[in-house]
């Protein structure tokens, strides 16, 4: 379950399972989609990270947010 950090901080927190699904969602659209180079990576990591922060954490809608953008 995604949870909120307390005492005025603005960031998600993932839990251990949410982490493992959110690397799997970004290696598997990394390896559908061709993406090798550094800063490509850091941009899809960086919208994963978006993501997650907006709360979606269900992989198919990660999948076709990642595919929207490319």
């Amino acid at each position: 379950m995604l949870r909120k950090v307390e005492a005025g901080m603005s960031f998600d927190m993932a839990e251990p399972d949410q982490l493992k699904m959110l690397s799997k969602a970004f290696s598997d659209h990394c390896l559908q989609h061709g993406v090798r180079g550094d800063m490509d990576r850091e941009q899809i990591a960086v919208r994963v990270m978006a993501l997650l922060r907006q709360g979606v954490i269900d992989p198919a809608q990660i999948s076709d947010e990642l595919g929207r953008v490319r």
